[in-house]
């Protein structure tokens, strides 16, 4: 799989990664050309492919008047107020990337011994505020794909597009849609939210058929599981990372995994079996040991054939996915984001392999300077 992005390249381009670079603009301005003398330390961008919330932290300093023994807050009030939309880019010398967008969810005014009056900021991506927009409704779409399209149609999400809070949307097709051209039955069920969160409905749906929900840097995405085949980068101890540990782990993992359900109208029992077929050790003894091993689920929502399919998908690849682990510090990387693949490199079988992103932290410090932290996971081995 070719990298999108070689590291030598972004070596070159970003000056060997020396001078960092940040701007976080807040209501479309940034925060660091500021006439008040405020400055910006302690960024820490939390972003997940998970379906936790992406968020962004960071100080501000130079916002308390020690005369007048309070915050500045007429220049404050520019960039400290609620729901402010929020982007945050990084990168070196000139050149930047945008890593976050989001709103201002939360502002704490801060003083304690060894760390001077500031404010700390902190930003939510747009999950942030689906999850207090709860609702008991009957929804007009006939599939999941289309009930989370007709969600973010609504005026509340509309208007976070329109200022910025998110971008776009990405919705791929669920199983349960019509093919086109079917003919559409009046009778026909509709998806009902039952007092639950905007948020609890879209992972509830993401669950059911093995997808995922979470946000790009403003993109909201709902798509199969790990359906990109994208590799961002290479990386190893000569391409970017500076500490890593790489582990494999078979306990947990059997051969065979089953859902089952029940057709309550036919009486009768619904399953679907699947089965691992990805390598799991250098050798075939682990595998061996596995063979004969068998893990059942058990879900009253199953009603048919189709839906234990994927439930069974859904269990597999959650399952498969615990055999490997990577956690690595890498020099600061705009282009590292959770919902890709990357390979590390250079280090020899089995520690070379392709792993999957789902947690990315952009650090930038005074005293650490510009650092990424990345998690990923692998459900096989590479050849």
């Amino acid at each position: 799989m070719a990298a999108v992005y070689s590291y030598e390249t972004l070596k070159s381009q970003y000056m060997e990664f020396t001078y960092p670079l940040v701007q976080i603009w807040i209501q479309e301005r940034n925060l660091g050309e500021n006439n008040a003398g405020f400055m910006v330390s302690e960024l820490e961008v939390e972003l997940s492919s998970g379906f936790e919330a992406s968020a962004v932290t960071f100080s501000v300093y130079g916002c308390y008047d020690a005369q007048k023994r309070q915050y500045r807050t007429e220049q404050l009030k520019q960039y400290a107020y609620l729901g402010y939309p929020v982007r945050v880019l990084l990168g070196y010398g000139n050149r930047m990337q945008e890593v976050f967008r989001g709103f201002l969810a939360q502002i704490s005014y801060v003083n304690r011994e060894g760390d001077p009056h500031h404010v700390r900021m902190t930003a939510l991506d747009v999950k942030g505020l689906m999850m207090s927009n709860c609702n008991a409704r009957q929804l007009l779409a006939g599939c999941y794909s289309d009930a989370v399209r007709e969600l973010f149609g609504q005026s509340p999400y509309q208007q976070m597009l329109s200022c910025g809070i998110y971008s776009q949307l990405s919705v791929t097709a669920t199983p349960d849609q019509k093919p086109e051209g079917a003919s559409e039955d009046v009778s026909a069920e509709t998806i009902e939210m039952v007092s639950e969160s905007d948020y609890e409905f879209v992972v509830k749906a993401a669950k059911r058929f093995n997808y995922e929900f979470y946000i790009d840097d403003g993109n909201v995405i709902f798509r199969r599981a790990k359906d990109t085949d994208v590799c961002l980068m290479n990386l190893g101890t000569d391409e970017g990372m500076l500490e890593y540990e790489i582990s494999y782990d078979m306990t947990g993992l059997v051969q065979t995994v089953e859902a089952r359900g029940m057709d309550t109208g036919r009486g009768r029992v619904i399953s679907a079996s699947l089965k691992n077929p990805n390598r799991i050790s250098l050798g075939n003894r682990a595998k061996a040991l596995l063979s004969q091993t068998r893990r059942v689920y058990v879900d009253g929502s199953i009603a048919s054939r189709q839906e234990a399919e994927y439930r069974a998908g859904f269990m597999l690849e959650e399952m498969g996915y615990r055999l490997g682990t990577l956690e690595a510090e890498c020099v600061g990387l705009p282009e590292l984001k959770p919902g890709c693949f990357i390979e590390t490199t250079g280090l020899g079988q089995p520690a070379d392999n392709r792993f999957y992103l789902t947690q990315v932290r952009h650090i930038v410090s005074d005293t650490g300077g510009f650092r990424t932290m990345i998690k990923g996971k692998a459900a096989a081995i590479s050849p």
